[in-house]
């Protein structure tokens, strides 16, 4: 199954233009209001929203241009470089942290000793978000100064065909797919499944029934990002662990690509889901957006009709 370049250029902006507006929504949200800015739970949510958005403005737009005009938006190898650079840097940076908001809401919600102390915090929670965005940004650069890769740019391909060469590397390629993408994956579907087995379990306990509402807030909001990630990531990483093993045919080529293509979903829709999934966010939304309503009043002699409109 093979999705034209016409018709990914529609639904990446159909998508781009919800997105970025619930992005921009729930940054600003997040960030101007104290309450929500010292939530523990909030900051990794605020770090997908804040690199999901930069993601969307930067490559899904580059996407978008690629896709209309069959050639990269700038035919220069910086701009190629920093193409390959914020696509690739960008989806690890987001991998890699929705594998940790995953594993996170376990300590949150049952190992809160654990964010005890100051110092506690900062092994616990600081510091795994720190040492992701500090390896995701130099992983890549590292990989292309240190491998002398070295490949004539295709502005008519995504990324100016930089990808290529990396995925030539064999060591490289096998560490990327492995650590980089299918070992992350998998965790986030173990962690969310085991999370929310976790907290059934303790609601059903007599003892610890009080708390179901502080476990309800979390387990919604690790579900619901974690829904993404299964929906549009786990089929390709799928896909990609049959391909190392020798179980898919070269036939399935466009299977995979397509499956790939809509990997790019996660940064689109990570803003979505948040906006409709956390309750701060979803109440606010609503008081500055209500829903607009008709309410019917009797006809004066007039006929002036009194409207009371919601905007």
């Amino acid at each position: 199954m093979w999705i034209a370049f016409e018709h990914r250029f529609w639904l990446f902006l159909v998508l781009l233009i919800p997105s970025t507006l619930c992005g921009i929504f729930n940054l600003y949200q997040f960030l101007f209001d104290r309450i929500l800015l010292k939530g523990l739970h909030n900051h990794i949510i605020i770090l997908l929203n804040l690199i999901g958005l930069l993601y969307n403005l930067t490559d899904i737009i580059w996407f978008i241009y690629f896709y209309r005009n069959y050639s990269a938006l700038v035919r220069t190898k910086e701009f190629c470089f920093l193409w390959f650079y914020s696509d690739y840097t960008g989806f690890l940076s987001l991998i890699l942290l929705g594998t940790w908001a995953a594993i996170e809401r376990h300590i949150l919600i049952f190992h809160q000793d654990y964010l005890a102390t100051k110092r506690k915090r900062f092994l616990f929670h600081y510091l795994p978000m720190i040492l992701i965005l500090i390896y995701s940004l130099l992983y890549y650069p590292i990989v292309y100064i240190s491998s002398s890769c070295r490949t004539n740019r295709l502005y008519s391909r995504p990324r100016c065909g930089l990808a290529y060469c990396i995925s030539r590397l064999r060591l490289v390629a096998i560490w990327d797919n492995l650590f980089n993408n299918i070992i992350p994956t998998f965790l986030i579907v173990i962690f969310s499944i085991a999370l929310i087995l976790r907290v059934f379990y303790s609601k059903y306990r007599i003892n610890q029934r009080f708390r179901w509402k502080n476990y309800q807030k979390l387990t919604i909001q690790s579900v619901s990002i974690s829904f993404i990630y299964i929906i549009f990531y786990f089929p390709s990483m799928i896909l990609n662990l049959l391909f190392i093993v020798g179980a898919l045919t070269p036939n399935a080529t466009d299977l995979y690509s397509t499956s790939l293509f809509f990997s790019y979903f996660v940064p689109l829709f990570i803003p979505l889901f948040c906006t409709i999934s956390l309750p701060e966010l979803r109440k606010k939304f609503q008081m500055n957006y209500p829903k607009r309503t008709n309410h019917i009043a009797p006809q004066f002699a007039t006929n002036n009709q009194l409207n009371t409109i919601g905007c």
